[in-house]
Order: structure tokens, then sequence, then C-alpha cells
């Protein structure tokens, strides 16, 4: 039995040019994302049911997470930032550089999660050749190289134990397990957990249910999938656009899932369509689920 009802609502109906990374504030119970191309991030009020542009500036925004004690991490294009003075839905205008990566030419960060403790795992892709890595970013300390030869790295969770990390690769179509540590924030022992086959598309961004169960966006498939705990696919929602990016539970009982798209390689960046008149994406989504998902946590820089 499915567990969504079968209405699926447009919340902007605009052209995100790579719409990605939903974060739900649970503080300001608004919704945010990243339109990595246009150098914004944006953000719902379900409340008011309107859209606006949050930030702007001149960074490539691949990933950012809400932190502790009122600020903004942003992992972008030339480091990773930090707004101090954020508080409930206003952006201040002082960044500060809190880690600048030397990035390879044609790498760049893609997606981050925030683990238990407050550290950020982020990950790059490097578009002239497979070779991104994974970053683990604990304050106070370096930033630290904890996987690399990634195709894309991708959409990342923790189990509800917080036993195990699982870790996306799109490129290789694999969701892959590793045991955790959470006092450390190492990871060992990998195990594939989910093996995509290739019409089904690129598993992309990913959340975790109160059940433990993962919700995956499929790039280039038109579907977010509902995967058990022992990595079968067990209900999907078809989607308008073929290129679904992420996925994020948010709603004040985190029963609404919300979905980001893209509209990377359209011909038209304004309409999101292909030269064969498909709708590749841009606009963001929102379906009800009978069941909760698990709030992120905050960062702690």
């Amino acid at each position: 039995m499915s567990l969504y009802k079968k209405k699926l609502y447009c919340i902007y109906d605009g052209i995100c040019h790579l719409g990605e990374g939903p974060v739900w504030n649970f503080l300001d119970q608004k919704l945010y994302w990243t339109d990595i191309y246009n150098k914004q991030i944006w953000v719902y009020d379900p409340i008011i049911k309107k859209c606006k542009i949050f930030w702007q500036g001149n960074l490539m925004i691949g990933g950012f997470a809400f932190a502790k004690f009122g600020g903004i991490v942003l992992c972008t294009d030339k480091g990773v930032y930090i707004i101090r003075n954020y508080i409930k839905g206003i952006s201040g205008n002082q960044i500060e550089l809190l880690y600048s990566i030397k990035f390879s030419h044609g790498e760049m960060f893609n997606d981050i999660t925030v683990d238990p403790m407050g550290r950020i795992f982020v990950g790059t892709l490097d578009r002239t050749c497979p070779k991104g890595v994974l970053f683990l970013l604990e304050k106070g300390k370096k930033p630290k190289i904890i996987l690399g030869n990634i195709g894309c790295s991708n959409g990342m969770t923790f189990s509800l134990d917080k036993r195990f990390f699982l870790h996306t690769d799109s490129l290789s179509r694999k969701i892959t397990r590793y045991d955790y540590n959470i006092q450390t924030g190492q990871i060992s022992n990998p195990e594939v957990f989910f093996h995509g086959e290739e019409n089904q598309g690129l598993p992309d961004g990913i959340t975790l249910d109160s059940e433990g169960f993962v919700w995956a966006a499929f790039w280039g498939n038109s579907a977010v999938r509902r995967i058990n705990p022992e990595g079968k696919i067990v209900d999907e929602i078809m989607l308008p656009v073929v290129q679904p990016s992420s996925v994020m539970f948010g709603g004040k009982d985190l029963k609404d899932l919300y979905i980001t798209s893209s509209c990377q390689g359209a011909t038209d960046l304004k309409t999101g369509f292909d030269a064969n008149g498909n709708f590749l994406g841009g606009p963001i989504y929102m379906c009800h689920l009978q069941i909760r998902g698990r709030a992120e946590w905050l960062a702690d820089f």
C-alpha cells in the first residue's frame, strides 16, 4: 500500500537551473533550498504559501546547513563560509570564511549532511573525471578527506540507531552503507546497500523516514522511491519532471516530503525543456505522506 496521497503539489512553479539540497528549518518552520548555478538560496513559507530568494551572491552553494548558534554554513565553489547573524529567515550580509578548499579544475561541492554531533559531511564532484571526494568538517579541526575516487558524491543520511552512514555515488548508481563511529565521525566497512538498474535513473539526494526507510530522488527517471532497510524499492512517487534532484521531510508533523528538481541540460533554461520537448525540471514539489520523517541535526560551528 502506498504511503502517500496521489496529490502532488507544486510549491514553486519557477525554474531552478540546479535546485538542490532542501533543508527544513524546524526553528522557523520553513523550507530552504539552493539553486546552485544561479547562486541563490530560496525559502518557502508553508503558512502563507510563498517562495522568495533568501540569499543571492557570487558563490555557487552545493549545500548548506543551519548551525546551533544561529548561523548558516555554506559549502560553496570557493570554500566553506558561515553567515553568523542569521535570525529566523533574515540573512545577514557578513560572510566569514571557515575553510579554504583547494579544488581541482572542474571540482565543486555537491550535497552535504550534518551528523548527530554537529559535524558536516560534504562531498564533491569533478566534471572532468570521476574523482570526487568526501570531506569531514569538524569545529576546531582541518577538513579531512574520508573517501576518494567518487563518481558524483550525492545524498547522505544516518540510520535510526546512528550505527550506520549511508552515502550515494550517483554515477555508480550505488548507495553504500558504512559503519559509523559517532564519537569520531569516522566511517568504515563499506557494504552496498542499494545498486540501481540503468533504467531506474541515477540515485541522487536522499533522506530517512521514521521507520528507517530511505527516500531517494532518481535523476533522469521522474521518480522518488522508498527503499526498505534491505535495500529493496517498496514504493514510488512519479513526477512531471525528468530530473528530480533531492528530498527532505518537513511540515509541523514532518509528514510533508519536499522534492527539488533541475533543468540542467535544457535547451531553454527559462522553460526547462530540452531539444526533444522533455520537461527536465526546475520547480519544487511537495506531497503529504502517511509517515513521519526525521528532523535534521544542526551543525556545530
